[in-house]
């Protein structure tokens, strides 16, 4: 993360990687904005071009996400409707079961019944045939020589095949009967059976819908969530191209009226390793990635945060003129100077910006002093074009 050059404290470290962003940027317009950069203008422009391509890109993906949700959406309310659908039907075959059941326990109360009758009858049946055939009183061998002729022998043995007739018909009937109520019982069984095999299918078919629609919620909450990333990354996208094309506009017009580079006899790079400090504080804070004291994290600065108690008298660390003097969101009140040949020092924090743009300082001039809103420090960047380098291989060596 950038080094935001206010207290630990006082910031959070979104807000630290937005102030830094918002220097970028603005830095880079500024340095474009100038005359003798009218190329490098021309190169911003193109950044601007491809943010903005970056918005028409995002906006694209946005909307096939919100096209992917109203798809799934649709998927989610049909998986319902097949789902009451199926619901239904699995109903509709356990009430179908449970009347076939009820059916099968009814034939077996007369079977039972039937195999109780036809028990009785053929033991009746037994019995007079028993006492038929081996009574004293009406044997089968009195009873047909006992006749005088032989039409009477002729009706007595036509009145017991009768009666065995008989006998035969009504236990034929019974077990026709029992055959019968076993045949509807086999065939109900069989039904059972085949609901049985339909009300499983129907369950398995439940619960691969509820799966399926619970990977639809999911599948409609990642997309909810990328519509919201998107959503959140477009906004930020429209922002940043509203704010580089406010800096360009703003910066162009500033210095078109009031500034002109500064055409420096003396080098910025000759003084490398030698210039003087801004002031005598200690640094607290490095150039390059360090350690975030309060969150532990990995931060990167491209500064020097310098200790400093309010009043403290800040100078120029090189002649240059005055390119920008106005307060910047995240950095206070902000000075930068123009060294020539894209050297820039920034000084930020600053108490008071009593230094018009186009006002020229020779090194050691005072420009400020420290002190923004009561803090005790002061921010010090030098960048080459719009590349921040490190400060301490350009000032004149100290102890850290």
């Amino acid at each position: 993360m950038p080094f935001f050059p206010l207290k630990t404290a006082d910031i959070s470290r979104n807000a630290a990687k937005k102030a830094c962003l918002s220097l970028a940027i603005f830095f880079a317009s500024f340095i474009l904005s100038q005359n003798v950069l009218a190329n490098d203008l021309d190169n911003q422009r193109g950044s601007l071009q491809q943010v903005k391509k970056q918005i028409t890109d995002t906006a694209g993906q946005l909307k096939k996400k919100q096209a992917a949700e109203r798809s799934a959406l649709q998927q989610l309310e049909h998986l319902n409707n097949q789902i009451s659908t199926n619901n239904a039907a699995l109903d509709s075959t356990a009430t179908t079961v449970a009347v076939s059941r009820q059916k099968i326990k009814e034939l077996k109360g007369k079977i039972v019944r039937f195999q109780t009758i036809l028990a009785r009858s053929q033991k009746s049946v037994k019995k007079r045939l028993k006492a038929l055939y081996t009574s004293g009183e009406i044997s089968s061998l009195r009873l047909a020589f006992s006749t005088e002729t032989p039409l009477e022998l002729a009706e007595n043995m036509n009145f017991l095949s009768r009666i065995s007739s008989h006998d035969k018909e009504l236990l034929s009937s019974y077990r026709q009967r029992m055959a019968q109520l076993h045949q509807a019982q086999e065939d109900l069984e069989s039904q059972i059976a085949q609901q049985q095999q339909t009300f499983q299918q129907q369950k398995d078919k439940k619960k691969q819908l509820a799966k399926n629609r619970n990977q639809r919620k999911q599948l409609i909450s990642t997309i909810r969530r990328d519509t919201t990333s998107l959503s959140g990354l477009l906004a930020e996208l429209e922002d940043r191209s509203a704010r580089m094309t406010e800096l360009i506009q703003t910066v162009e017009k500033k210095q078109a009226l009031a500034y002109r580079p500064l055409m420096n006899s003396r080098s910025f790079l000759s003084g490398k390793g030698n210039m003087p400090w801004p002031s005598s504080g200690a640094v607290r804070s490095n150039f390059g990635t360090q350690k975030d004291k309060s969150f532990g994290s990995q931060i990167k600065s491209n500064g020097l945060v310098i200790a400093a108690v309010a009043g403290t008298r800040i100078k120029a660390i090189w002649p240059g003129r005055i390119a920008f003097s106005s307060p910047f969101k995240g950095y206070g009140n902000l000075i930068i100077i123009d060294h020539g040949n894209q050297y820039y020092s920034l000084y930020a924090q600053a108490a008071h910006l009593n230094l018009a743009v186009g006002t020229v300082v020779a090194q050691g001039d005072i420009i400020t002093t420290s002190g923004f809103e009561g803090r005790d420090s002061y921010y010090l960047e030098i960048r080459h074009g719009g590349t921040p380098v490190d400060p301490r291989k350009w000032l004149a060596h100290r102890a850290r």
